[in-house]
């Protein structure tokens, strides 16, 4: 179930937190990266605070969550949604073209960082 609060940060979040995963018993690896650090970010300047967290079920190799905090938050949470919904695995998501500059491209970031962290 998709959502989001429309705050300054705009906080969009879909599927599982990393939190209520792994209250399921699922054993998942997290991905972070900061928008100020993607392209749109940067050119965005003041008001680009804030992250994009994926959350993986490590044994599945499906993404199950996405949470994003930034401009346009809930935005960038669409092809989260269908990846989620859709299942596709995140080696594919890896593989994917993102537009440049925009805040997707964190998304991009994120993948990247699975499982450097967990």
């Amino acid at each position: 179930m998709p959502r989001v609060t429309f705050t300054d940060p705009e906080v969009g979040s879909v599927g599982l937190t990393e939190h209520a995963a792994r209250e399921r018993g699922l054993r998942v690896r997290t991905g972070r990266a900061r928008v100020p650090s993607s392209a749109r970010g940067w050119i965005h300047k003041a008001g680009n605070d804030g992250l994009i967290k994926l959350v993986e079920d490590a044994d599945r190799g499906i993404l199950i969550g996405a949470t994003f905090v930034g401009p346009a938050g809930g935005e960038v949470l669409y092809g989260m949604a269908v990846a989620i919904q859709m299942e596709i695995p995140v080696d594919r998501l890896r593989h994917m073209m993102y537009a440049h500059p925009t805040f997707h491209r964190a998304v991009e970031d994120a993948l990247a960082d699975l499982g450097r962290a967990d």
